[in-house]
């Protein structure tokens, strides 16, 4: 299997940002894995050209949270917004959180927070199984 170019970490956990990153790896679909640890901080990761095909987004963040990341990344370019966004979550959305979420386009699923390898696996052949072959 060809493998992506990258994807971005977002989350201001260092442990879950290290544990995600290391399950990434081992399911070896991904070149690269960066890591930011508020929204603010993965925007100036879109904004230098180092898009990534998946962003992995926690809500729940200082600085600029993943709700605030979202509205932001609503008003970039089409180049610089081609990401998929799997939302990261910790606990049980309401649905008007939800459905918010369900308006950004670019938010394509919902994951628990930790990542597993079949998960991983799972997300990249939804969405670039076509695009590798």
């Amino acid at each position: 299997m060809a493998r992506l170019k990258r994807f971005l970490l977002v989350d201001d956990s260092n442990s879950t940002n290290f544990f995600n990153k290391t399950i990434i790896q081992k399911a070896d679909c991904v070149e690269e894995v960066l890591i930011a640890t508020n929204g603010s901080s993965a925007l100036q990761h879109l904004q230098s050209d180092t898009i990534p095909e998946i962003i992995f987004l926690d809500l729940n963040m200082p600085v600029m949270n993943g709700w605030e990341f979202l509205e932001h990344h609503n008003q970039l370019s089409a180049t610089d917004k081609n990401s998929k966004i799997v939302v990261m979550i910790g606990a049980k959305l309401s649905e008007e959180e939800e459905k918010t979420l369900k308006s950004f386009p670019q938010v394509t699923e919902f994951r628990e927070k930790m990542l597993s390898k079949e998960i991983v696996l799972e997300i990249v052949s939804k969405y670039f199984d076509e695009s590798l072959n």
